[in-house]
């Protein structure tokens, strides 16, 4: 099914699953990716405990990114939810660069602190919008 979406990013059918945070690990992420279309990675995918350490959960994050990229050659995505609490962000924004994961998803954020150092390093960035109700 060739569209513009399947050829921006790379995928067989326009089908994109939205992060599901705890429900989401590599081994789904890779399942999806091989199969049809762009899946998300969440932010705390593949874990079954909670930790407060931003170094901790930007390991973690590190650890399924490289399972996930162990599985498939596919692009895959992960969302970043930028808040206030920089400290606990910046680990996080670094993982992805370093791990160079093809397609970054953040929240509304406009701050050029969070984009600048992901244009730099060519993350294909995709911001979320607050739905006004």
């Amino acid at each position: 099914m060739a569209n513009r979406v399947c050829e921006i990013l790379d995928i067989k059918k326009p089908i994109i699953q939205g992060p599901m945070s705890w429900v989401t690990n590599a081994e789904l992420v890779a399942a999806i990716s091989n199969a049809v279309g762009l899946v998300f990675l969440g932010p705390n995918a593949g874990q079954v405990d909670t930790t407060r350490s931003p170094e901790r959960s930007a390991e973690r994050m590190r650890t399924e990114i490289q399972k996930n990229k162990s599985l498939t050659n596919k692009p895959f995505g992960i969302p970043l939810i930028v808040n206030r609490d920089l400290a606990y962000t910046w680990p996080l924004i670094e993982t992805v660069i370093d791990e160079k994961v093809p397609v970054v998803l953040v929240n509304d954020t406009l701050d050029e602190r969070i984009f600048k150092p992901l244009k730099e390093n060519n993350m294909e960035l995709h911001q979320l919008k607050r739905l006004e109700l």
